[in-house]
């Protein structure tokens, strides 16, 4: 493809592709004190629909840092094109241990927000003042996939920032479409980012988009930040904390990924128990980006995947 919004690879082009690229974005995670009061927020200022739900009483979350014995609540809230064919915005409930704010002294998280597009911010905005949200206007709009777009941004439970972008499309309703990042250095987020798949599409002094091929559904958007000071983030601190990306095979992936010498280190794969989804749980390799923003690899086929050739 080109670097700037030309046609994407076909997912027929993926057998050129290494075991550890990633195909599509599955799911953008946010922490919780409240999955119900969450969902119910979301559901009713953008629409999206909690289409899977899961109880974890026993699950060993050691990989994710939170010890061999975790309960959580978590509940997948997708747009109108539902699962398989679009992302999800993931939302877990920790229960034990609890869901904690974040610290004045942690690191500013890695998601700085969740992207939603929409034909005309007109519907959303109503909604949002019928509801009595606070909106704020985007004057100079914001930068998606290098184009500046008509947006308003507000906060939702938890913290977590939404931005509501305005592309022109004959689709009806809200769409998950990106997810904003912070960057300390765009070289090497790119580098890293292209090791495992994704291209950047578009590029600036202050920041840059990055899509996958196989995904045109969704992009990540950069923004060059300064370091600051503090200590890490829990996986179970209030807020955006991950991104789930699929891959065919977690093992075959692991095996690609120490083999390309771009990550020394590894983790082995985990397997995280859902036996009240239709999957029956995820088997999961984790891994952080430069800047510490946690990036799971999650084994999902892509004849499980439905994404179209061209972004929309």
């Amino acid at each position: 493809m080109t670097a700037h919004g030309g046609s994407f690879d076909s997912p027929a082009m993926a057998t050129a592709r290494p075991d550890h690229h990633a195909h599509a974005v599955l799911h953008c995670n946010a922490n919780t004190v409240s999955v119900p009061h969450a969902a119910t927020f979301f559901m009713a200022l953008l629409g999206l629909e909690p289409r899977m739900h899961s109880v974890s009483t026993d699950s060993d979350a050691t990989a994710m840092g939170l010890g061999p014995s975790t309960a959580s609540t978590t509940s997948f809230l997708y747009d109108g094109r539902g699962p398989r064919a679009a992302p999800a915005l993931e939302l877990v409930e920790w229960v034990a241990p609890q869901t904690e704010p974040a610290a004045p002294d942690h690191l500013p998280a890695g998601f700085t927000a969740i992207g939603l597009r929409v034909a005309s911010l007109r519907t959303v905005r109503r909604r949002c003042r019928a509801a009595g949200q606070a909106v704020e206007e985007c004057l100079d709009g914001l930068r998606v996939r290098g184009a500046v777009r008509p947006a308003f941004v507000f906060t939702g439970p938890d913290g977590i920032v939404v931005e509501v972008v305005e592309v022109p499309t004959s689709e009806a309703g809200v769409a998950l479409s990106h997810e904003r990042m912070r960057s300390t250095d765009l070289d090497r987020t790119a580098a890293w980012y292209c090791g495992i798949g994704w291209e950047v599409v578009a590029r600036d002094a202050g920041g840059m988009s990055l899509a996958l091929p196989e995904d045109p559904t969704f992009s990540l958007e950069f923004v060059l930040a300064p370091a600051a000071p503090g200590r890490p983030r829990a996986a179970n601190v209030q807020g955006l904390y991950r991104v789930a990306l699929a891959v065919d095979d977690v093992v075959a992936a692991r095996r690609s990924l120490a083999a390309s010498g771009a990550h020394p280190h590894v983790p082995e794969p985990v397997v995280i128990p859902m036996p009240d989804v239709p999957t029956g749980g995820f088997t999961v390799l984790f891994l952080a980006d430069p800047d510490g923003s946690v990036v799971e690899l999650v084994e999902r086929p892509r004849d499980q995947v439905r994404r179209p050739a061209e972004p929309r």
